[in-house]
C-alpha cells in the first residue's frame, strides 16, 4: 500500500477549512425594516437633541420648561422637572451632573435624579450650547464673551471677549479651548482664558467645529469648510459648500461629513477634502447626525427618517413617522429612538422602533382545496437571522406538529378528511421567536360521474 505523503495531508486539511462556511454573526444595531415599539408622549417641544448618557438613559429639554429624563431600556419616564421659563438648550452630561440653561439665561446644575444642585443667573444673553472639559462648563453670549464656570458652584471664574456673538459652542483639543465666534475667527484658550493663538478665517462661525485626530473642521456663513492641522496651525484643505453650514459636522474613520442650507449632504475624505458623494435630504436638516456601524442616521423637520450607508451615500432603510421629527436618532439597543411633535395635540412623542420580527405563512394552491390534493404551505420570516422552522397542524383543541424545527421553510400536505383547519408556523433564530398561521378548509372530494 503507497504511503500518502505528510504534506499532502496538510494540504487537504487547510483546504477543507479554507472552503467550510463560515457562520455570520448575529446582527446588531439596524436590522429593516422598522415598526413601532413604543410611544411615550410629553409636554411641549424638545430643545436641540436627545441626550444619551452612558446608562442609556436619555435626557431632554422642552419649550414648556421641562426637563425630563427617560430609561431607554424600559422605555418610559424616568422623572421631569419643571421650570418657569422655556429652556434654550439640551442638556450637557458631566460625570455625575446635568447642566442646561433657560430663557431667562439662568443656568442650572442638576444631579443624575433631577436634584437641583445649584442655579446661577448670567447677566448677558446665553447664545451657545454648554460644553465642559473636567473642571468647567463654557457658555457663549451675544455680547462675544466665552464665560467659564465652575462645574461645583456655577461661579463664574474667567470669560474671554472676542468682537462677534458666540453662539458656536466651544471644542476642546488636548489642554486648549477652540472657540469659533461671529467675528470670523477660531481661538485657541488656555484653561485659564488666555488667548494662545488664533486663526481669521474671514466669516462668521455659527456652529460647533469638529475636532477629530488632530485636526480642526469648521464651517463659516461664507459656505466655507476648512480643514486644520492642530500641531502645526496650518490650513489642509477648504472647499466651498452649496450653502451655510447648519450643524457641527460629524466624522467617521475616513471621511467628514457636513449637512448645508442647501439640503445637501456632504461626505467629505478627511486628508484631501475631496467630495467622495453627495445626498438630496428633503427638507433642512438642524439636527446632529446619529451612527450605528457603517450606516448614518439622519432626522430632518419632516415625517421621515432616512439611513444611509457611510461608504456609498445611498439609502439603505428609511421609515414615515406619524408626523414632524423634532430631534436626532438615537441608537438604544434594540431601538431606534426620536422625537416628534403633535401640533394639534401641543406635545412631544418620544418613538422608539424596533426591526420588524414576523411570520407568515401562505398556501398554493388557496383554500379551499378537495381531500387528496397536494397543498404546499410556505413561511416567509422577516426580520431572523438564520431562521428555523416548525410547521403544526390545528383542527378544533387537537394541534399535532407536522414538521420538526428545522431549515425548511416549506411543508407539503395531502389532506385526508374534510374540515377546516389552522396550519401554523413558528420560526426561530438565536434570539427571536415569532408565530404565524392561516384557516384552510378541506372540502370533500368530488366524485366522479
Amino acid at each position: 500500500m503507497r504511503r500518502v505523503p505528510v504534506f499532502f495531508l496538510v494540504l487537504l486539511s487547510f483546504s477543507c477549512g479554507l472552503f467550510r462556511t463560515k457562520v455570520q454573526p448575529y446582527p446588531t444595531g439596524l436590522v429593516f425594516p422598522l415598526v413601532e415599539a413604543a410611544q411615550v408622549p410629553f409636554e411641549g417641544k424638545l430643545v436641540g437633541a436627545l441626550v444619551k448618557g452612558e446608562d442609556g438613559r436619555l435626557y431632554f429639554s422642552t419649550d414648556g420648561g421641562h426637563l425630563y429624563c427617560l430609561d431607554g431600556a424600559a422605555r418610559q419616564l424616568s422623572w421631569h422637572r419643571v421650570n418657569p421659563s422655556p429652556f434654550g438648550c439640551p442638556p450637557l452630561l458631566g460625570r455625575d451632573r446635568i447642566f442646561v440653561w433657560d430663557r431667562e439665561n439662568n443656568v442650572f446644575c442638576f444631579d443624575l435624579n433631577g436634584n437641583p444642585v445649584w442655579k446661577t443667573k448670567v447677566s448677558d444673553k446665553i447664545s451657545s450650547r454648554v460644553s465642559r472639559d473636567g473642571e468647567r462648563i463654557y457658555l457663549g453670549v451675544e455680547a462675544g464673551d466665552l464665560l467659564a464656570l465652575s462645574q461645583a458652584t456655577g461661579e463664574t471664574l474667567w470669560r474671554f471677549q472676542t468682537k462677534g456673538a458666540v453662539a458656536a459652542a466651544a471644542v476642546f483639543y488636548k489642554d486648549s479651548i477652540v472657540l469659533g465666534s461671529g467675528d470670523g475667527s477660531v481661538y485657541l484658550l488656555s484653561p485659564q482664558g488666555n488667548r494662545r493663538l488664533s486663526i481669521d478665517l474671514g466669516s462668521p462661525i455659527t456652529v460647533a467645529p469638529l475636532v477629530d485626530e488632530g485636526r480642526l473642521y469648521v464651517g463659516t456663513e461664507d459656505f466655507g469648510f476648512h480643514c486644520y492641522d492642530l500641531v502645526t496651525m496650518k490650513r489642509k484643505w477648504k472647499i466651498r459648500a452649496g450653502g451655510k453650514i447648519l450643524v457641527s459636522p460629524s466624522a467617521d474613520q475616513k471621511r467628514v461629513y457636513l449637512q448645508a442650507s442647501n439640503n445637501v449632504l456632504y461626505a467629505l475624505d478627511k486628508k484631501g477634502g475631496e467630495i467622495l458623494w453627495w445626498w438630496i435630504a428633503p427638507s433642512r436638516n438642524s439636527f446632529e447626525l446619529g451612527f450605528d456601524g457603517q450606516q448614518i442616521l439622519t432626522t430632518f423637520r419632516s415625517p421621515q427618517l432616512f439611513f444611509l450607508d457611510g461608504k456609498s451615500g445611498k439609502v439603505v432603510g428609511e421609515y414615515t413617522a406619524q408626523s414632524e421629527v423634532r430631534s436626532n436618532a438615537v441608537w438604544v439597543d434594540p431601538n431606534l429612538v426620536f422625537s416628534t411633535f403633535d401640533s394639534s395635540a401641543d406635545r412631544g412623542i418620544i418613538f422608539f422602533l424596533r426591526r420588524e420580527i414576523k411570520a407568515v405563512i401562505s398556501a398554493s394552491p388557496s383554500s379551499p382545496q378537495p381531500v387528496g390534493t397536494e397543498i404546499n404551505f410556505t413561511a416567509t420570516a422577516t426580520g431572523f437571522h438564520l431562521p428555523k422552522f416548525e410547521f403544526y397542524l390545528r383542527q378544533g383543541e387537537a394541534k399535532t406538529i407536522v414538521q420538526e424545527f428545522g431549515e425548511n421553510a416549506t411543508w407539503v400536505w395531502f389532506p385526508e378528511k374534510e374540515g377546516m383547519y389552522t396550519v401554523g408556523v413558528r420560526v426561530k433564530d438565536e434570539k427571536e421567536e415569532a408565530e404565524g398561521e392561516t384557516s384552510f378548509e378541506v372540502a370533500k372530494k368530488e366524485e366522479k360521474k
